[in-house]
């Protein structure tokens, strides 16, 4: 960045604005753009984390000021993001178009598209029109593993009731990261809102610690063998609690998650046996979702019996990571699967 005081804003009216923003089109702030271009590029970030990443360069050289704000905008317009600014009496606030319907944000409906309001609690704002060319909105879906910095936690034997045994361990700088993670939906359908989660990578590292024992066990079987093993391992090795109580609210987990809290629930169970099950047998996995309950079904590729449901002509078998005990092909009682509903899975 340039010195701090080469962008200073006296007010925030629309002449001082303008001039700060053609301050910042200039040369001296190119090398800028592209430091922060290369870092989202080397560091694998998403869409959240590079905004994210933003905000705190902005505010370490800027502080918690309006400067701070209008920094963060540009950098986000010169990245290809669409954003508005907007203020209230005396603030600037970033506005963010996302692809994703976000939760517990205050949003505005600006030329037909939906803008959140980050870091902020006003509800009253003047928002400014302007844009830039070929704008995208933010995307919630984490592509690739980002390149966090490692702290890696405590290594955890996670033991089924067949005796199968597994090891975990994760980093705790991208649990951290999860930890202030949106959740939202897609096309204003809440049963999307698993998909970022479920479609999400396991770090490598956790990879190569936990799948060896699967695929060492599971080599030499059947799929549907082999699934039994990973569903047991994942209906019996962790232990249940609702959301409400352990967090006070509805919290989905990205499965690294449920690799390192102590309780997990039904989708948590559900995102990390589909990741699982994609990675380890390469089979594809869809979720169920019942009211008041999310299962997965398996596309075997052998003739495998049991429960199943149909996706664009191809089976998929009911196996549901809550239902203790329950083999491929058994619904939980209760659950009807015509009325469940499909959620589809990279």
């Amino acid at each position: 960045f340039p010195q701090p005081d080469s962008l200073k804003l006296t007010s925030i009216n629309e002449a001082d604005l303008a001039a700060a923003w053609k301050l910042l089109s200039s040369e001296q702030y190119d090398v800028t753009l592209a430091n922060c271009l290369s870092a989202r590029k080397s560091l694998a970030l998403c869409d959240w984390g590079y905004l994210e990443l933003l905000r705190d360069i902005a505010k370490k050289q800027y502080g918690n000021t309006n400067e701070a704000v209008l920094m963060q905008a540009f950098l986000m317009t010169q990245s290809g993001y669409k954003i508005r600014l907007a203020k209230s009496t005396q603030k600037l606030y970033l506005l963010v178009s996302s692809a994703f319907d976000l939760f517990n944000y205050n949003y505005y409906d600006i030329d037909g598209q939906t803008y959140y309001a980050i870091d902020c609690d006003v509800t009253q704002l003047y928002i400014c029109p302007a844009f830039v060319q070929k704008e995208k909105a933010i995307s919630l879906q984490i592509a690739k593993t980002q390149k966090l910095n490692e702290e890696l936690s405590d290594k955890r034997q996670l033991s089924s009731q067949k005796g199968v045994t597994a090891s975990s361990c994760v980093n705790k700088n991208e649990i951290d990261f999860y930890n202030n993670y949106p959740s939202g939906f897609v096309n204003h359908d809440i049963t999307t809102k698993w998909v970022a989660y479920a479609n999400t990578p396991l770090n490598p590292k956790i990879q190569a610690l936990l799948y060896p024992t699967f695929e060492k066990i599971t080599q030499n079987m059947s799929q549907k063998e082999a699934v039994n093993i990973i569903l047991n391992w994942v209906q019996t090795a962790f232990e249940y609690e609702y959301d409400d109580k352990v967090w006070g609210e509805d919290r989905a987990f990205f499965a690294a998650e449920t690799l390192f809290y102590p309780y997990c629930d039904c989708e948590d169970r559900s995102i990390l046996f589909s990741r699982m099950v994609r990675d380890i047998l390469h089979l594809p996995v869809v979720l169920l979702y019942y009211p008041g309950h999310l299962a997965t079904a398996v596309g075997f590729t052998e003739d495998v019996q049991g429960d199943y449901l149909t996706y664009k002509d191809k089976k998929y078998v009911v196996c549901d990571p809550t239902y203790i005990g329950a083999p491929v092909g058994r619904t939980m009682p209760s659950m009807d699967n015509a009325q469940a509903k499909i959620v589809v899975l990279k």
